[in-house]
């Protein structure tokens, strides 16, 4: 059956390909050979609207076409009707598609005269990569950027769920990746000063480098809503494992306990998550999809609520609230690597009884809620272009 599939697979990806006019790589004829140039290798085309990953990786791309840098990224499967190619390439990025003119993004690099980095999106992309493209770009410098920690994520999901089969494969598939296959690149990123501490422990602390979440106001305080125009709270997510998570124990474990006490409040649960959560059926739980413009969202609710139970990485939707002004209530896995400050600059709680109760009085307390809207600028210091500029200079210097 697997070859059948991988036939028909075969097919319909030429049939795509022979469909397109344009047989050309998008931007292939901005490369500049006196330029440095950096390819970014990932298992999938990066969606920016979609998750925080996207957004971290957009700015990085940003940030190195403003140093001049030739920036190249290949992805399998991407075709000309993607609508993120389009995104990339007005960006100026060299997008590699599907064409006639190469068998795979591999035969394509061959191809690019000069190479100085190779840069490897996620644990997945590392070990689908690097061997062959430490043989086709040997002098390329390479850099695994882990965007989390995966092994540390699903030893975290063991203890949560630990009948779990598929958690301790996960664990040991990527603890050989991050901790094993990782010792062979030259620079490692992590996201965080916390992971890069935990990353110390397997790989030399001279290839470890951090590069965070980049976030910038969107608003100014002035345009933000008052206290008293705002109802409902924020969930926003995609349907990844630890959102699933986060989102069913805030229904049955959480919400349950804030609506004794307030019935009227309502949770806005904005990204695909309504993909996989299909059981759970509440007029004052609603499931929105995928949403283009979640800037009203961040405005017209209370605040942000990320009850995250295991994870790695640094949430990207609380920086987010944070561009917004918009105040938070997180869990300790929630909070991690982002330099928070229990009741200065979110309210921080594990236990359900806890979470639920800040829920409650969170809603009620203007005072509460201005002291940390006025700390959200300062709370996205941490995340400002400061790292990449550091690592930049490393980087260049090579």
């Amino acid at each position: 059956m697997g070859i059948f599939k991988s036939i028909k697979r075969y097919y319909a990806r030429k049939k795509i390909i022979k469909s397109q006019s344009d047989q050309s790589i998008p931007n292939y004829d901005t490369y500049n050979p006196s330029n440095k140039t950096i390819v970014f290798f990932n298992i999938r085309m990066l969606s920016p609207e979609h998750d925080s990953g996207s957004r971290r990786f957009l700015e990085i791309i940003l940030f190195f076409r403003s140093k001049g840098y030739n920036c190249i990224i290949c992805s399998k499967n991407i075709f000309r009707d993607n609508v993120y190619v389009k995104y990339f390439s007005d960006l100026g990025a060299i997008v590699y598609v599907e064409t006639n003119q190469y068998a795979n993004y591999f035969d394509f690099v061959k191809a690019i005269p000069k190479v100085d980095f190779a840069w490897y999106y996620g644990a997945r992309s590392l070990h689908g990569n690097l061997k062959k493209i430490s043989r086709i770009l040997p002098k390329a410098a390479s850099v695994f950027d882990m965007v989390d920690i995966h092994f540390f994520r699903y030893k975290r999901a063991i203890k949560i769920d630990p009948m779990r089969v598929s958690h301790f494969k996960n664990y040991l598939k990527f603890f050989f990746i991050e901790t094993k296959l990782a010792r062979n690149v030259d620079f490692i990123i992590t996201i965080s000063d916390f992971e890069k501490q935990i990353m110390s422990r397997y790989i030399d602390a001279d290839k470890l480098m951090t590069i965070s979440n980049i976030h910038h106001p969107k608003i100014t305080k002035e345009e933000t809503w008052p206290f008293e125009d705002r109802e409902d709270i924020l969930f926003i997510g995609s349907n990844h494992e630890p959102n699933i998570d986060a989102v069913r124990y805030l229904y049955h474990e959480i919400m349950p306990i804030v609506w004794k006490r307030n019935n009227s409040i309502k949770v806005n649960i904005i990204g695909n998550l309504n993909e996989k959560i299909k059981d759970i059926q509440d007029s004052r739980f609603i499931f929105t999809g995928h949403v283009w413009d979640i800037e009203p969202f961040f405005i017209k609710n209370k605040f942000m609520i990320v009850p995250l139970r295991y994870g790695a990485g640094v949430k990207g939707k609380i920086g987010q609230a944070f561009e917004y002004y918009l105040p938070v209530i997180t869990s300790s896995v929630g909070a991690e690597g982002m330099e928070l400050v229990h009741q200065k600059n979110a309210l921080i709680h594990d236990a359900k009884q806890d979470f639920a109760t800040a829920i409650v009085d969170l809603y009620s307390n203007k005072s509460l809620w201005l002291e940390l809207q006025q700390n959200s600028k300062e709370s996205l210091e941490p995340f400002s272009t400061k790292t990449l500029e550091n690592v930049f200079s490393k980087l260049d210097n090579l």
